[in-house]
């Protein structure tokens, strides 16, 4: 029972290592459109950020937090680097609060 199970686990972790490797090689284009996805209270969505080259444009991560009522924007610092870097975050109450201007 042990090593079905050792042989399970390992066959998941390398699955998932192979994902990872295959989702790195996808080309900024087949990525670049906006979409969003939410489940248990959390939205994602990417968006443009109007920066970048026309072909493979720069995009930010926004994560809606509806238990939290806050708003995260992530982004890439450089294209080389790839690591999401946390750019800003903000309550939505106190948004909505500043834009009704009170």
């Amino acid at each position: 029972m042990k090593t079905t199970h050792a042989i399970l686990t390992l066959s998941a972790f390398a699955i998932t290592a192979l994902a990872i490797v295959e989702a790195g090689r996808l080309q900024p284009a087949a990525f670049a459109s906006p979409i969003a996805t939410g489940d248990n209270g959390v939205t994602v969505l990417t968006a443009s950020t109007g920066q970048g080259p026309d072909e493979a444009p720069y995009e930010a991560l926004f994560v809606l937090d509806n238990r939290t009522e806050m708003i995260l924007v992530y982004g890439i610092e450089s294209p080389t680097d790839r690591r999401l870097v946390l750019r800003s975050a903000a309550s939505l109450p106190s948004l909505f609060r500043a834009a009704r201007g009170g």
